[in-house]
């Protein structure tokens, strides 16, 4: 089983700029981990469901295929 405490963690300092280009991240907010994109209109991370801003993030992960 895979918890959150098994992903690969990076702090939001380390988020190379190449992944503000749409792509989906899984990012650590406030006390849970979110899905986000960057969207370049507001110039930060929104969920792309509901299109609301993560304004606590902390760390992030790239998302993986199965493999």
């Amino acid at each position: 089983m895979i918890t959150a405490k098994h992903i690969p963690w990076e702090p939001i300092a380390t988020l190379p700029d190449d992944r503000k280009d749409g792509r989906r991240l899984l990012f650590w907010e406030t006390d849970c981990p979110m899905i986000g994109q960057w969207d370049q209109d507001r110039q930060g991370w929104e969920e792309p469901v509901s299109m609301q801003l993560l304004e606590e993030v902390t760390h992030w992960a790239d998302i993986n295929p199965p493999g």
